[in-house]
C-alpha cells in the first residue's frame, strides 16, 4: 500500500466515524420524538447516509457502499411517507449504523468483518422497502390556492411534506420576500432556520422582484400552527398571506416598515475553519512539551547555582526561567485543548450496543444521557469505552428487572438507565445508574462463600460485598449467556480505569437501584505529581489521588490488630508504607530524624490510606511513560517518568497499590526482618 493510500484509508476512516456518530445521535433524536418525528431530522440523516455511500465508493470499500445505498433507499421512502415510522424501523436504523461502524473498523482490522451479516440486514431492509404502504392517492393541491406554476415547481418530496401539513391541521402560508445581491444567501438561510423553530418551510421558490430594486425575491410555503402575527414577528419585512381556500380570514394589520439597516442583525458568518489531527501527531508534541518541563527544571536548578555567586544575574536568569514556565504551561494548556473531545461520541456508540443487548435480553430499557458536553482527552475517551459499556450490560442483565417484576414492584415496565458525565475539579465523573433491584448483599455473600472467598459463618457488610464484586471472575449470574455468567467481571473494568489512573465505586440500594461512579483525571497528556523519596528511590504520586501531606513522628502511629494505622482529625487513617510495599531498605538517616517520617493521604474510590515515605521532594508537571511487560505486572505501578538530569522514576497506581498491598505491607516488613 502505497503513502498516499494509507492517508486516504485514514482520512476516510475519520470522517466515516464521525459521521456515523452524528448518525447515531440523531437516531436518539428520532427515538425519542416517537410519532412526530420532525422532518428536516429524516433529511439529516438521509443525507448522512448518502454522504458516507459517496465517500465509500470514491475509495473502493464496495460492501459499505452497498449497504448505504439501500439504508439510502429506505430512507427516501421513510422521508416520503411511503414506511412508517416504529420500533421495527428504528432498530433497524440502529443495527444498520451498528454494522456500518463494523465496516468501517474493518478497514483497518479485517478481522472486524468475521463479526458482521451482511445478508440477514440487506433482506431486513428489503422486507421493510418491500412492504412499504401504498402511496396516497389524495391532491396536495385540492384545498390550496396555488398557481400552475408553483404547482409544477414542487418536487414529489414537496407535494407530499405540503399534504402532511395539510392532514395534520397546519395552517399553509406563503412568505413572500426581497433581499438586497449582497447578502440574500445568509439572510435567506437566517430567516429559514428561524422559522423552522415553529414550523416547517416546506418550499422556498424564486420570486419576481416587483420594486424594481436590486434585489432578488423568494416565496416561503410555510406550514405552521402560530397565529399570522407571531410568523410576523419573525419576519417583519416579509409579506404573509394564506393559501388555503377555506381559510377566512380577517385583513392583516398594518405592518410597520423595518427600521433601515435592521436586517443587518440577521448577518451571520458559517465558515468551517476545522483541521482534523491524527493523534498520534499530538501525542509527540506532547512529549516535546514534557521534555522541556525537565529542561526548565535543570534550569531552574542551574539558576540557584548561579544567584548564589552572582545575585544580580541569577535575579535576571530568574526572571527569564518564570516567563519560559509560564509559557510552557500555557502551551501545556493550548495542547490539552486541542486533545479534548466531548463524552458524548463515546456514549452514541454506547447506545448502539445497549439497545441491542436490551433486546436480546428482552427487557425494555430507556437510555438517558446527561452531560454529553463534558470534555474528556481523547485516547482516554476511546479507553473509558469499553469499561462504560460492561458497566451498562451487567445494569440491563443484572439491575433492570424484567416487565412483570416491575409491574409488581410498582415501577414503570420500561427500566432506565441514566448515564450522568460532568466535571469535578480536575476530574470527570461519569455516573451510571439504573432504577432496578439494586445489589442483593445476601446474594453476593453466597457466591463468595461457595468460591471460597470468605467463611460459611461470616458476615459482610455492603462495602466489603461491594468489594467483593471486583474480585477476579466473581459472577452472580446463574447461567452462561451472551451477556454475563462467562467469569470477565468488574474486576476487568477497574483494572482499565486504574491504567487510566481512575477508580470506580459504586452506591446502591436494593430495590431502587444502582449507581457505578467513575471518576477519571481529564487527561494524562501531563498531570501534576507530587515527587517524594522512599528506601533511596524516589517514585511520583498523580495529584489527582492526593487530599493532603503531613509530617509524623514514631509515637503519632498506633499498630490496631497487627497493621499501623493514624489518628487524623478523630478518624481512623490506615497506613502503608512505601518502602515496605516494594521491598526497599530504610533510608539511612541523622539520629536525629532517624524516626521522622511524612504521610501523603491518597484516596481511591472511597478507600482512604495514608502512604508514608521518607521525604516529600517536590511538585512537578511530569508526562506518564508506558513500562515493559515485566513491570507492568508489578501492582502499584502506573508507568514511568523523566524528571531532570535523566533520572526515570516510577509513577504510582494509588488504586492496585492499595488494592494489593493495603493491610499486608506491615506484616510482610515483619516478616522481612525475621
Amino acid at each position: 500500500m502505497t503513502r498516499e493510500e494509507d492517508r486516504a484509508r485514514q482520512e476516510f476512516t475519520s470522517e466515516a466515524e464521525e459521521l456515523l456518530e452524528t448518525l447515531s445521535g440523531d437516531l436518539s433524536e428520532v427515538e425519542a420524538q416517537g410519532s412526530e418525528v420532525r422532518p428536516e431530522l429524516i433529511n439529516k440523516i438521509f443525507r448522512g447516509v448518502h454522504s458516507l455511500k459517496g465517500l465509500a465508493g470514491m475509495l473502493g470499500f464496495e460492501q459499505i457502499s452497498s449497504l448505504s445505498h439501500s439504508l439510502e433507499d429506505m430512507l427516501d421512502r421513510l422521508r416520503m411517507g411511503k414506511i412508517e415510522i416504529n420500533r421495527v424501523v428504528i432498530d433497524l436504523l440502529y443495527d444498520a449504523v451498528d454494522t456500518l461502524n463494523r465496516l468501517v473498523l474493518s478497514v483497518r482490522d479485517p478481522e472486524m468483518k468475521g463479526l458482521i451479516d451482511m445478508p440477514a440486514l440487506l433482506a431486513r431492509i428489503h422486507e421493510i422497502v418491500t412492504n412499504q404502504a401504498a402511496g396516497s392517492t389524495e391532491d396536495p393541491f385540492a384545498n390550496l390556492l396555488l398557481d400552475d406554476q408553483t404547482k409544477r415547481s414542487l418536487t414529489e418530496y414537496e407535494e407530499h411534506r405540503l399534504l402532511e401539513n395539510v392532514r395534520t391541521g397546519k395552517k399553509v402560508l406563503s412568505v413572500a420576500v426581497t433581499f438586497d445581491f449582497s447578502d440574500f444567501d445568509e439572510r435567506l438561510r437566517s430567516l429559514t432556520a428561524a422559522l423552522n423553530q415553529s414550523g416547517e418551510v416546506i418550499s422556498t421558490l424564486p420570486a419576481i422582484d416587483v420594486s424594481g430594486g436590486n434585489g432578488i425575491s423568494f416565496r416561503l410555503l410555510y406550514g405552521t400552527v402560530l397565529d399570522d402575527a407571531s410568523v410576523r414577528a419573525m419576519a417583519p419585512e416579509a409579506d404573509i398571506t394564506s393559501v388555503q381556500k377555506q381559510s377566512q380570514r380577517a385583513p392583516d394589520p398594518p405592518r410597520e416598515t423595518a427600521a433601515d439597516g435592521a436586517d443587518d442583525e440577521l448577518t451571520i458568518r458559517s465558515i468551517s475553519q476545522t483541521v482534523r489531527v491524527d493523534i498520534g501527531r499530538l501525542d509527540n508534541v506532547m512529549n516535546i512539551v514534557g521534555e522541556l518541563f525537565v529542561e526548565k527544571t535543570q534550569l531552574e536548578a542551574l539558576v540557584r547555582i548561579v544567584a548564589a555567586h552572582n545575585q544580580t544575574t541569577g535575579n535576571e536568569l530568574g526572571k527569564i526561567t518564570r516567563n519560559l514556565s509560564r509559557k510552557l504551561k500555557e502551551l501545556q494548556g493550548a495542547i490539552v485543548e486541542i486533545r479534548m473531545v466531548p463524552v458524548g461520541q463515546i456514549f452514541s456508540k454506547i447506545s448502539r450496543t445497549a439497545r441491542k443487548v436490551a433486546r436480546e435480553v428482552g427487557k425494555n430499557v430507556e437510555l438517558v444521557f446527561r452531560g454529553e458536553e463534558t470534555e474528556l482527552d481523547k485516547m482516554m475517551a476511546e479507553e473509558l469505552s469499553d469499561p462504560l459499556l460492561h458497566i451498562i450490560r451487567n445494569a440491563i442483565d443484572h439491575g433492570i428487572e424484567p416487565t412483570q417484576e416491575r409491574r409488581t414492584r410498582g415501577k414503570p415496565d420500561a427500566g432506565k438507565i441514566v448515564i450522568t458525565a460532568y466535571q469535578k475539579g480536575n476530574s470527570v465523573v461519569i455516573d451510571i445508574t439504573d432504577d432496578g433491584r439494586g445489589i442483593n448483599t445476601d446474594r453476593v455473600r453466597q457466591v463468595a462463600v461457595e468460591r471460597g472467598l470468605i467463611g460459611k459463618i461470616e458476615s459482610i457488610d455492603q462495602a466489603r460485598a461491594f468489594e467483593l464484586l471486583f474480585t477476579p471472575g466473581f459472577s452472580t449470574a446463574t447461567t452462561v449467556s451472551g451477556i454475563s455468567g462467562r467469569g470477565v467481571g468488574l474486576d476487568v473494568v477497574k483494572k482499565n480505569l486504574q491504567e487510566l489512573e481512575g477508580n470506580v465505586e459504586i452506591i446502591s440500594e436494593v430495590g431502587r437501584g444502582t449507581t457505578f461512579r467513575v471518576v477519571l483525571p481529564i487527561t494524562l497528556a501531563i498531570i501534576q505529581a507530587l515527587i517524594v523519596r522512599a528506601g533511596g528511590e524516589r517514585f511520583a504520586i498523580p495529584l489527582t489521588a492526593v487530599d493532603e501531606s503531613l509530617r509524623i513522628w514514631p509515637r503519632d502511629v498506633r499498630t490496631i490488630e497487627r497493621k499501623e494505622v493514624l489518628t487524623l482529625r478523630q478518624t481512623t487513617l490506615p497506613l502503608l508504607r512505601l518502602n515496605d510495599a516494594f521491598g526497599l531498605p530504610d533510608e539511612a538517616r541523622p539520629e536525629s530524624d532517624a524516626g521522622k517520617r511524612f504521610v501523603v493521604v491518597t484516596r481511591s474510590g472511597d478507600k482512604v490510606v495514608g502512604i508514608v515515605v521518607d521525604a516529600l521532594v517536590r511538585q512537578q508537571e511530569i508526562v506518564i511513560k508506558s513500562v515493559g511487560d515485566r513491570l507492568r505486572t508489578i501492582p502499584g505501578i502506573a508507568g514511568a517518568t523523566e524528571i531532570g538530569e535523566n533520572e526515570i522514576i516510577l509513577v504510582i497506581d494509588i488504586g492496585s497499590l492499595v488494592d494489593h498491598f493495603g493491610a499486608a505491607a506491615r506484616e510482610t516488613r515483619g516478616r522481612v526482618k525475621e
